[in-house]
């Protein structure tokens, strides 16, 4: 009410006190430019936060480029501590890497066998994060995987690169830690069962994650669904050209087997590319992660692929 009113009082100033001629219209018509401004805010606000801001429940506050949800000092204590102990100090029965070529391109494939009890996929948050407070920072890949000391580590989804907020939403510990888009999700349960999903233009607060889901992160766009090419990156909100041009690639899988297939791909392709050799790897549902300098993939002990940047987020296995 109180800007209404300034406005409405610029406005009768400007009538009252203004003479015949140019300059008074002009002032007139800039007070009422400047009125019609504060009451079209106004007036969409309460849109505004329905789609990006909505209402804060207790625990959780926004920031300016998207909402989070504040965790617990224990999800935030798993940024800067290892999630768990490699238990196998050579190469584990459950976790197999091999070099595929499919059309002639040649293709990194971490095979992750996810239901022994012993195996988790979990997430990783580069060093600066703080979760309660909304913020995430950067880390490189090296720095994050000697921290974190997991059997098998790719880059995870998309992230702003001025503020390193992730584009996908983020699942710890059954806790919802960043409500981002989640058309194309990576759910793991409690039973360590993995699904790739697809949910049009829906944000991770559209799903009940408690009691069912550890562990989940959007990216995408989804490469294949139920055995076939899917690749509708526009209906997903995808319109920067840079991910549909030729790049270097990461990707997660899942095949008819319930295994979980980490994926990256050295030499340039486009999305269609990527989705077929998905498809010929034997993935039932796929999706697409974070790519070009941000591609990374690590296996026990080595570095497949080597990121030119620092990174905010990973997927983890340890076993």
């Amino acid at each position: 009410m109180a800007e209404r009113q300034g406005a409405r009082g610029v406005i009768g100033v400007a009538r009252t006190t203004s003479v015949p001629g140019r300059g008074a219209d002009r002032a007139s018509i800039g007070a009422l430019i400047v009125y019609a401004a504060v009451v079209a805010g106004i007036v969409a606000l309460p849109v505004v936060r329905r789609f990006y801001m909505p209402p804060s429940p207790p625990g959780r506050s926004y920031g300016l480029f998207g909402p989070y949800t504040s965790g617990p000092t224990a999800v935030d204590e798993l940024v800067t501590a290892p999630q768990f102990t490699t238990s196998q100090p050579e190469r584990s029965a459950h976790i197999s890497r091999t070099w595929e070529v499919v059309g002639g391109i040649g293709a990194n494939v971490v095979t992750v066998n996810p239901k022994p009890e012993n195996v988790k996929v979990v997430l990783g948050l580069a060093q600066g994060t703080v979760l309660s407070q909304g913020r995430f920072g950067r880390e490189s890949f090296g720095s994050m995987v000697r921290r974190f000391k997991p059997r098998v580590a790719i880059n995870g989804t998309y992230f702003n690169l001025r503020t390193s907020a992730p584009v996908g939403a983020l699942v710890m510990e059954g806790r919802l830690i960043y409500d981002g888009l989640s058309s194309a999700v990576l759910t793991v349960g409690e039973n360590g069962q993995v699904r790739i999903e697809y949910h049009r233009s829906k944000f991770g607060r559209d799903f009940r994650w408690a009691g069912t889901i550890r562990t989940a992160i959007g990216a995408g766009p989804m490469l294949l669904r139920n055995g076939r090419i899917a690749l509708t990156p526009y209906d997903e909100g995808f319109g920067d050209p840079s991910i549909f041009a030729l790049a270097r690639r990461s990707a997660v899988g899942v095949n008819a087997q319930g295994k979980l297939l980490l994926v990256t791909v050295h030499t340039p392709v486009t999305l269609n590319k990527l989705a077929y050799i998905m498809l010929r790897l034997g993935s039932v549902d796929a999706m697409a992660l974070d790519g070009g300098t941000s591609s990374a993939l690590y296996s026990n002990g080595e570095y497949i692929t080597k990121p030119g940047r620092a990174l905010t987020n990973l997927i983890l296995v340890y076993d």
